[in-house]
């Protein structure tokens, strides 16, 4: 497959004729969820908001742990690395709950 001279020249010109801008001000995406600057939103949702940013934080911590004694199993001690293995499950399945009850607990206090 050959491409003509005059071909890549005008993919040049398209290109150069796109315009683009430049804002100096760094923006963060909108992503519909509300401000969590602003006051306009209740106590209730802001309290979820923020137990839900803890729940992740704890989860992570949890997985971190986990790996490290599943990483200490690997030196000789197999039931330490076993014991590892149950508490990832068991983190994982304690955030997957907390964050499934999140917006349970948003729709029954009516809080949106």
């Amino acid at each position: 497959m050959t491409v003509a001279p005059a071909d890549v020249l005008a993919a040049a010109e398209v290109l150069l004729q796109v315009e683009t801008t430049y804002a100096p001000v760094p923006r963060i995406p909108d992503f519909g969820f509300g401000d969590t600057q602003s006051g306009g939103e209740g106590a209730i949702q802001r309290f979820l908001g923020y137990a839900q940013g803890v729940v992740v934080v704890l989860g992570v911590i949890g997985v971190l742990y986990s790996a490290g004694k599943m990483a200490a199993g690997r030196l000789g001690r197999s039931e330490v690395a076993a014991e590892g293995v149950g508490g990832l499950v068991w983190t994982i399945m304690g955030v997957s709950l907390m964050l499934l009850a999140i917006p349970i607990a948003t729709t029954l206090t009516g809080a949106e």
